[in-house]
């Protein structure tokens, strides 16, 4: 049997690639590189026979108590015995929002965020949000993907639905409260796909009229973008705080209230990279795993 050079995370509920990454294997078979999907956290799994393990799409890490300290547990204990990329360390800190935080100490322009702690009680958040300035807001868990726990309120004409929403989110984790940018519905979001640190390519995603989710399992609209100076500056500032290597890494920015970008998401650990809307990206993403095996292999 072929050793297999590269091992894929998926998830149980996807065990094999989604759409997107179609491409990603037909640029891995044209390279002549051998490929094989792997459960996260099947314990039979034979991540020690790859020369290299990639993350693509765990997706469901985060469902769950206790599933994400199991993935942070799975990604240290494979990174011992293979090269998974991202790292474990960065895996750590990425797959919990607080790690934006971390950037806005270091200066990135991040979205303000009121936070919640597990636990803490959710009374008087209306007033916080009030003093802020923010009218409608977005409340959503810390930890989680894909908008899942996250819902747009107008706190000042429904401030007990915004209350009762965190509430409901503090008993299993830490909650994010967030104002609602009017510039997802008119520019929508922004998204730049790194490789080894250089970009790629953009996308642009515009949520569906009322809805303010941008991902495309919600039918937004999605098109290929320019990647201009201002999103590389702040995709800059916030690598320069990460200070980790990064094989691959998705920015997403929205414009703020005062007409600045500002990051929503730096996702490092099991992002869409949005091959389909770039031609020649997944072969660009190859290239990056083809020099990272030869290094390995010196």
């Amino acid at each position: 049997m072929q050793k297999p050079r590269l091992a894929i995370a998926t998830c149980a509920r996807l065990p094999e690639l989604d759409v997107d990454d179609a491409l990603f294997r037909e640029a891995l078979d044209a390279r002549g590189i051998a490929h094989r999907c792997l459960v996260w956290d099947d314990p039979k799994a034979p991540w020690d026979e790859a020369d290299l393990a990639l993350l693509r799409n765990p997706w469901d890490y985060w469902d769950g108590p206790g599933r994400r300290d199991a993935f942070v547990a799975w990604a240290e204990r494979t990174a011992a015995r293979v090269p998974l990329w991202n790292g474990a360390d960065v895996i750590r800190a990425n797959t919990h929002k607080s790690y934006l935080r971390s950037l806005e100490a270091a200066g990135v322009p991040v979205i303000p965020t009121i936070w919640l702690a597990q636990g803490e009680r959710a009374e008087g958040l209306a007033r916080r949000i009030e003093a802020r300035g923010w009218s409608e807001v977005v409340i959503k868990p810390a930890v989680s993907a894909g908008s899942v726990g996250a819902k747009r309120i107008d706190a000042r004409t429904n401030p007990d639905e915004a209350e009762a929403h965190a509430a409901s989110l503090v008993v299993s984790g830490e909650v994010m409260v967030q104002p609602y940018l009017g510039s997802i519905e008119s520019e929508g979001e922004l998204s730049i796909v790194f490789f080894g640190g250089e970009p790629s390519h953009a996308v642009r995603k515009v949520p569906c009229a009322g809805d303010f989710r941008s991902q495309p399992e919600f039918q937004s609209h999605i098109s290929a973008a320019p990647i201009e100076a201002e999103a590389l500056h702040v995709a800059r500032a916030a690598f320069a705080a990460v200070g980790k290597p990064l094989l691959y890494a998705r920015v997403d920015l929205v414009r703020g209230e005062g007409g600045a970008l500002q990051l929503i998401e730096l996702e490092l650990t099991e992002p869409s990279l949005y091959f389909r809307w770039s031609e020649g990206s997944a072969a660009r993403f190859v290239d990056v795993i083809v020099s990272q095996l030869e290094t390995l292999s010196r």
